[in-house]
């Protein structure tokens, strides 16, 4: 099926919001400083330990990973993946489990979703050689958004274990980095590039040991952003940066004046506004890289209260950057980091949040909600603790700023396109006791290992032509907003988001 076909996309989710609403409001936990730190909501149980995670199309979340039933965690793998439906609740009964009907062990692939079809593209992952364990395929599979099967596809040129995907503004899917070969440590430093209903091709002109090769474990899930400019910034674990061209046989040169401090790939980086990266070095520090213009800036700001090796960024619905999880030591519960914290981009500083229950440690993960809260969860396999289960996290925008502690009213946004292209104006209807001071619009994430390429924050001009509708201006720049799922947000001039609308941009 066709994504562009959207009716039973647009069903399942009025489905999913009528839910959403009353289920927010019923379950949101309340305390003293929540105004100020946000708050987590009870530990609740998953059916896999959420290593992977892809907001679908319709406000469903797919979680693949470690399921509970396996005696070894490295064992190989046939396990199943689950598709959570958050108008269902957050019992077990809310999950839809399936099989793997491809047999490709998962574990570790790359994710994202092909905004084309719906469908969820998986390159990659690992497998096992004579009883010996995360060895590399060059399997793709997809899973199909309204049955939620898997099926095979091709195979890539290169086996890839710890791959990121790129999507890019041509609707294709840039694939970089992984390890090839184990045994003789080998990694596939040649990019590809999967187009829709044609295949595969590979990137001969942009094959570079340092950007996303052996060197400097460059190989593990690379840090690639899509630029205004069409091309990929790549940030390193070793401070090298790069431009990435994907034309043609694709070409690749050093950024020669812009040398980052050391990082790890357990440290997360990401995109929070366009052309403009917050990356978490080592030592604690911070530093943003603006993309913008044709020579890279980078400047140092305020630096996070812990070391927190495999922690997670998310950028929230109002653009500021929730980050959780970590320890000081790697996949250790030695300086368990409990707190999060949140970065303003507006101060550049970070804030002391709200405390989880659980430690999020390596292959943990979390992801933003069209509900505006974040499904925190996942760590272990192998690890400390094997953390089949998940938390949600309730921003201090969504409580009331006068200490009580309490739910804030929401705006509601009643109606909005389920569909734009660019350079679109719409309009949108809403409810609210108080005027709309800001209208946000949030690409849907697929996390994974630190990494959530997928997100995308832009801010949309607009104006109130009633007392209940706005005049909506949509993206202008395939590179800023690429094809995709979005989420839609409006705030009222508290800073209240709505639950957002959920749209989809594509030619």
């Amino acid at each position: 099926m066709r994504f562009n076909n959207l009716g039973i996309y647009v069903t399942l989710f009025a489905v999913f919001m009528a839910h959403s609403a009353s289920c927010v409001a019923s379950t949101i936990p309340t305390n003293a400083d929540a105004g100020t730190k946000g708050a987590f909501g009870p530990v609740i149980d998953w059916p896999v330990i959420p290593i992977h995670l892809t907001l679908l199309p319709d406000g469903r979340v797919l979680s693949f990973g470690r399921a509970l039933h396996m005696e070894n965690e490295f064992r190989e793998s046939v396990l199943g993946h689950s598709i959570w439906n958050p108008a269902l609740g957050t019992d077990l009964s809310a999950h839809q489990i399936l099989p793997n009907q491809v047999h490709t062990d998962l574990f570790c692939a790359g994710q994202t979703v092909i905004s084309s079809t719906g469908e969820t593209f998986l390159a990659g992952g690992t497998a096992r050689l004579e009883k010996l364990y995360n060895y590399s395929v060059s399997d793709t599979n997809f899973m199909d958004l309204q049955t939620g099967e898997l099926r095979a596809d091709s195979q890539m040129a290169f086996k890839r274990w710890y791959p990121t995907l790129v999507p890019l503004s041509s609707g294709e899917i840039l694939i970089l980095g992984g390890r090839d070969e184990k045994d003789v440590p080998t990694y596939a430093s040649t990019p590809e590039i999967y187009t829709p209903g044609a295949g595969f091709r590979t990137l001969p002109g942009a094959i570079n040991e340092d950007a996303y090769g052996k060197r400097g474990a460059s190989w593990s899930y690379p840090r690639g952003f899509l630029a205004s400019n069409g091309k990929l910034f790549i940030l390193t674990p070793s401070g090298k940066t790069f431009w990435l061209d994907p034309a043609g046989n694709g070409s690749i040169s050093r950024i020669d004046d812009i040398n980052a401090p050391v990082s790890f790939p357990s440290l997360p980086s990401v995109m929070y506004a366009p052309g403009k990266i917050l990356s978490i070095r080592s030592t604690q520090r911070a530093f943003v890289f603006d993309i913008n213009d044709s020579s890279v800036s980078m400047k140092q700001v305020a630096g996070i209260s812990a070391k927190r090796i495999y922690s997670s960024t998310t950028i929230l619905a109002n653009g500021k950057v929730f980050l959780n999880g970590g320890s000081d030591q790697a996949n250790k519960l030695v300086g368990v980091t409990y707190h999060s914290e949140i970065w303003d981009p507006a101060t550049e500083q970070w804030t002391i949040t709200a405390s989880a229950a659980i430690p999020r440690l390596y292959h943990s993960n979390a992801l933003l909600l069209p509900d505006a809260t974040v499904l925190t969860g996942g760590g272990g396999a192998p690890g400390p603790l094997k953390n089949l289960n998940a938390e949600i996290y309730y921003p201090p925008y969504l409580y009331r700023q006068d200490g009580s502690g309490l739910p804030a009213d929401r705006p509601i946004l009643d109606t909005a396109p389920s569909s734009l292209v660019w350079n679109q104006e719409f309009d949108a209807t809403f409810t609210s006791s108080e005027p709309i001071a800001r209208v946000t619009f949030i690409r849907a994430g697929s996390a994974t290992h630190d990494l959530n390429i997928d997100q995308r924050f832009i801010e949309l001009p607009f104006s109130q032509t009633t007392s209940g509708t706005l005049h909506i201006s949509g993206p202008t720049d395939k590179n800023i907003a690429p094809p995709g799922t979005y989420m839609l947000f409006i705030f009222n001039q508290n800073g209240v988001p709505s639950i957002s609308k959920l749209v989809h941009l594509q030619d």
